[in-house]
């Protein structure tokens, strides 16, 4: 059935059954609705499940994201790998909105996710206040990151992101990242103009590169890659999540599958996360949910498949401690020499 009419007809039964909207407490505690500010309406109760070929999350604890406030499901939505122009729209609609029925409440996009942001428009058309909606630039100027915000806007069909992220910070120089018209200066005069409500950044390498970002004391929330293996090589938990935590952000770990094989060319050849197998795949979820701090780990998927069964392994989340955490760490040690520095350079 999956992407074919049955599917399709499953979904729609189910979308108008739920169509009036969620609890408040099943979507982002503090802020009224996802995406509206405190004091706004609310609508009616959702059920407590959401479809039922994907599973749900709802009922899982929620965690604090950091000085932002509000609370988050431990999983949350990425829409890199399929946010191109080689996937059909219809099946990334259908991805996005059993997610969101589902439970999963935090939307990842960017601009440099091809048509990403352009396909979630009408989901957002629909969803908009069900969500806290994120998205990236990686302009290396003032006036540039604006132009990229206004840009992300227009493709997404709305007036304000709940959060934009410096994209990739290892990417940057410091006078890039926080001078004077840097990405920085850019994000905060957004946040003036009401085009963002919270200024972030995310990286993969470069890791020395975020503690100045970091210590301006502007930064909300920090996503980096996480995972048991690239501990072992990055380590963004013991040489930047210290800092993060001075400053209260939110941590938000990606990258916990590890990624996939030739990065923009693994996602053409639809390549699968490193970390996928069933044992991997728990051991990767329940390594990045211990990382004292963490709020939610952004999981990017392809299909409806691999959103139920990182939906189950988020269920079946347990701490990685003791014995366990010692035989898990041990053997991303003995991967993390096969995959050596994939994300880019440590320094």
């Amino acid at each position: 059935m999956e992407g074919g009419v049955g599917r399709r007809e499953l979904l729609r039964q189910i979308g108008a059954r739920v169509i009036g909207g969620v609890a408040a407490r099943d979507v982002l505690a503090g802020e009224g609705t996802a995406g509206s500010p405190a004091g706004e309406s609310v609508p009616a109760s959702r059920p407590a499940a959401g479809p039922a070929d994907v599973g749900s999350i709802r009922g899982l604890a929620t965690r604090r994201l950091g000085r932002v406030g509000i609370q988050v499901p431990p999983l949350s939505l990425g829409t890199a790998p399929m946010g191109h122009a080689f996937y059909q729209a219809e099946p990334f609609e259908e991805v996005v909105n059993a997610a969101i029925d589902a439970g999963i409440r935090y939307l990842d996009t960017a601009r440099i996710y091809d048509v990403a942001e352009e396909r979630l428009k009408p989901v957002l058309a629909k969803r908009r206040k069900e969500v806290f909606l994120v998205t990236k630039t990686w302009a290396k100027s003032r006036d540039d990151c604006l132009r990229s915000l206004e840009k992300s806007l227009s493709l997404l069909g709305v007036d304000y992101v709940d959060l934009c992220h410096i994209h990739n910070v290892g990417d940057y120089e410091t006078e890039e990242a926080i001078g004077k018209n840097g990405c920085l200066a850019g994000l905060r005069e957004a946040k003036k103009r009401g085009l963002i409500r919270h200024i972030g950044c995310t990286g993969h390498f470069m890791v020395p590169r975020f503690v100045p970002v970091i210590e301006t004391g502007e930064i909300d929330v920090l996503m980096c890659a996480m995972n048991f293996v690239d501990y072992h090589t990055y380590n963004f938990e013991e040489k930047v999540l210290p800092t993060a935590r001075k400053h209260d952000c939110g941590i938000i770990a990606m990258k916990v599958y590890g990624g996939v094989t030739g990065s923009w060319d693994g996602y053409k050849k639809r390549r699968p996360g490193r970390l996928v197998d069933d044992a991997d795949r728990q051991d990767a979820i329940d390594y990045a949910l211990s990382i004292p701090g963490v709020a939610t780990c952004v999981v990017g998927v392809k299909t409806l498949e691999e959103l139920r069964l990182t939906i189950q392994a988020a269920r079946n989340h347990r701490p990685l401690e003791g014995p366990r955490r010692e035989t898990v760490m041990a053997k991303g040690a003995a991967m993390a020499r096969d995959w050596g520095d994939h994300l880019g350079k440590v320094a």
